[in-house]
């Protein structure tokens, strides 16, 4: 069995305390958090420079496979290295993934203990888009959108609105791509957010996407989405929308989410390893 023991150096070892590795909850040591995007890229983050003091090598493998392997593209936050970028080649779903950080300062190290993962359990989608609202019959809405996640049958949504009298939101889980509102005021104007993660048919996740651009529907409403993460309590006055065949669309789309960090490209180190 591959295991933390194979990157083990020969040095004396730190003291968690010594890295601020301790997390803010009752001391809880803060390990490594993997996060799969879309499907596109990944990233395994550890920490930042304000809780970061040492020099840090992850290494990962995958269970049954060999070798060891160290990460190609750190992320970098003021020059501490606190995460890893993994490309799609890189990425292999059910395979149980396991990952190792090296803490290094001062000629001593120190281990940020394995974890084994499941990557698609990992998995966050990126927000849907080009939301859609038309207008039915007995006062009925249907607001409709699309996902850019590959495979659409792995997903369920949920929908958050609130008309402009409400003072919170209501919200609904729906398994496809289409929410019937029941009925609406037409005195009233409502705002619609959507947002995905990955079904139990396809993974175990709680990790939602972010919420999509926002579509206003109704009375003194905009005829498209804020274009922001939240919408005016006032829109700007537009005509109410009543035909289907022209209906109310918020079409702007954010793109994966990125760190918003340096990277730091590392010379590959394959580390082989024996079976044990």
């Amino acid at each position: 069995m591959v295991g933390a023991q194979h990157c083990r150096q020969a040095a004396p070892q730190l003291h968690w305390e010594e890295l601020g590795l301790f997390g803010s909850h009752r001391g809880r040591l803060m390990g490594v958090e993997c996060v799969l995007f879309n499907e596109e890229y990944m990233t395994c983050m550890w920490g930042s420079r304000e809780t970061l003091t040492a020099n840090y090598s992850l290494y990962y493998w995958y269970e049954n496979r060999s070798p060891v392997v160290e990460c190609k593209h750190y992320l970098q936050d003021g020059g501490v290295s606190v995460g890893c970028h993994f490309n799609q080649s890189e990425i292999i779903q059910f395979q149980p993934f396991h990952v190792l950080v090296n803490a290094s300062l001062g000629g001593r190290t120190l281990e940020i203990p394995s974890k084994r993962m499941e990557l698609q359990d990992l998995v966050k989608p990126e927000a849907p888009v080009n939301l859609t609202i038309r207008n039915m019959s007995n006062n009925q809405l249907q607001l409709t959108w699309t996902s850019p996640y590959p495979k659409a049958q792995c997903l369920e949504h949920a929908i958050k609105y609130k008309s402009n009298k409400d003072t919170s939101w209501t919200e609904h889980q729906v398994k496809g791509d289409v929410f019937s509102f029941p009925s609406v005021d037409y005195e009233k104007y409502y705002t619609f957010y959507v947002r995905s993660k990955i079904n139990s048919y396809c993974g175990t996740t709680q990790l939602w996407s972010e919420w999509s651009v926002p579509v206003v529907w109704g009375s003194n409403s905009t005829s498209k989405g804020c274009g922001s993460s939240s919408c005016p309590e006032s829109p700007t006055p537009a005509k109410t929308l009543m035909s289907s065949s022209s209906p109310t669309r918020a079409t702007s789309r954010n793109g994966p989410e990125s760190p918003k960090m340096s990277w730091r490209a590392s010379s590959p180190t394959t580390v082989r390893t024996s079976a044990t």
